[in-house]
C-alpha cells in the first residue's frame, strides 16, 4: 500500500470549512485553542478567519501543531472571484499574484485535473474581475508564511468561484458558500486523495 502524506488544510470561514469537516468526518480538537482545529487520520484542519493576516496566524499555528517529521503538503481551501469561470467551478491557483507586489509560481500538478490559472490576492472584496482571472483575499498570506519553512511544491490552493461578472458578490452568503462547497466534495476528496499520494 502506498504511503500517503500528511495534509494540513486551511481555511478562512466555517461556512467554507463545515462541508468539508463532516464529509472527512474531523474532530475537533481538544482543549480548545486559539483557532478551531480539526483532525482525522493524516489531516489536519484549522479555520483561520478572513484575509491574509488572519491565514498566517492559522500558518502558524498549525505549524505548532503538526507531527514532527510529517513532511507535510499545505492545502488552502476556499471560495474565490473570477472574471471568466461560472459559478460553482473548482480552480487550481498556478500564479499567485499579490496587490503590492508579491508573485509566485505554484505546482502545477494538478493541471490534468481542474481548471487552473493565476490568483490575485486583494485586500478587499473585488467587485471588477479581469477575464481569466481569479481573486481572493488569502491566498498571499498563506504563500508568505510557508516559503521560508517548505517548498512552494508543497503548497497548493484550490478554489470555488463564488462571484462573476454574471453573479455578483452581492449574492453571496452563508448558505451559499456551504451550497457551493457542498456541491464539489467528491472532487476536493479526490484530489486531497490524489495529492497526499503523488506528492
Amino acid at each position: 500500500m502506498q504511503s500517503r502524506r500528511h495534509l494540513n488544510l486551511i481555511m478562512a470561514l466555517k461556512t467554507e470549512a463545515s462541508p468539508l469537516i463532516n464529509h472527512l468526518e474531523l474532530k475537533r480538537l481538544q482543549p480548545i485553542g486559539p483557532l478551531p482545529l480539526y483532525q482525522a487520520p493524516g489531516v489536519h484542519m484549522v479555520i483561520s478567519g478572513p484575509g491574509a493576516a488572519s491565514i498566517q496566524k492559522g500558518v502558524a499555528y498549525l505549524q505548532e501543531m503538526t507531527p514532527l517529521g510529517s513532511n507535510a503538503i499545505w492545502i488552502n481551501i476556499g471560495i474565490c472571484g473570477h472574471g471568466s469561470l461560472d459559478v460553482g467551478e473548482l480552480m487550481i491557483a498556478d500564479r499567485v499574484i499579490e496587490h503590492n507586489g508579491g508573485n509566485w509560481h505554484l505546482n502545477r500538478s494538478f493541471e490534468k485535473h481542474l481548471n487552473h490559472g493565476p490568483l490575485y490576492c486583494v485586500s478587499q472584496p473585488q467587485a471588477e474581475y479581469e477575464p481569466q482571472m481569479a481573486y481572493d483575499m488569502e491566498s498571499a498570506g498563506f504563500i508568505a508564511a510557508l516559503v521560508a519553512i517548505t517548498s512552494l511544491d508543497d503548497l497548493h490552493i484550490i478554489k470555488i468561484v463564488s462571484d462573476n461578472p454574471g453573479s455578483g458578490l452581492e449574492t453571496i452568503n452563508g448558505k451559499r458558500v456551504r451550497e457551493l462547497v457542498t456541491n464539489q466534495l467528491d472532487q476536493i476528496s479526490d484530489l486531497l486523495l490524489w495529492v497526499s499520494q503523488h506528492e
